[in-house]
């Protein structure tokens, strides 16, 4: 249908909210990734702090060092899916692993989808009009508050990993 399949990212989504359902309930998830970052945005908006031309610039450079970041956190994965073999204790490492790529393709869509809207918030011009400034900051902080805590999960599962690796060279 129009060639929509070649940039269909549903598949991101699913994998990675498909993880989530792996660790946690959805009463958690939507605790954590829908409505802490609901709350706390209906207060950034209710307080008035929306984005400056400034805030606007910094988070452009902060999400293109994330993004730059992500990718190669994602190589870094890739390669490391090579190298197991295929007793049992590896296997739970390998669907961690497989966990960290979802929720880093997750984390660097995310990242990806807020540059664009700063990107447009820039080249627009909107950030000049408040009513619609309104609006942009909310789904920004959102976003941004969502992202955060999807990469507080990342670093979390890639901690796992890198203490079970140096567990092992102890064992050595």
């Amino acid at each position: 249908m129009f060639g929509l399949g070649l940039i269909d990212i549903r598949i991101i989504i699913e994998e990675h909210y498909r993880t989530l359902f792996y660790d946690a309930k959805l009463r958690f998830i939507i605790l954590i990734f829908l409505l802490i970052p609901a709350i706390i945005t209906f207060l950034l908006i209710n307080r008035t702090k929306l984005l400056s031309e400034n805030s606007i610039s910094v988070l452009i450079t902060a999400f293109s060092i994330f993004t730059g970041l992500l990718l190669n956190v994602i190589f870094i994965i890739f390669d490391v899916f090579g190298k197991f073999g295929k007793n049992q204790k590896i296997q739970k490492k390998k669907r961690l692993l497989k966990h960290l790529y979802s929720n880093t393709l997750y984390a660097l869509l995310i990242s990806t989808i807020i540059l664009i809207f700063l990107i447009f918030i820039i080249i627009t011009e909107v950030h000049k009009n408040h009513r619609y400034l309104v609006i942009i900051s909310g789904i920004l902080y959102f976003l941004i508050l969502h992202f955060i805590i999807t990469l507080m999960m990342i670093f979390k599962r890639l901690s796992i990993l890198i203490s079970s690796k140096i567990e092992e060279l102890g064992q050595d």
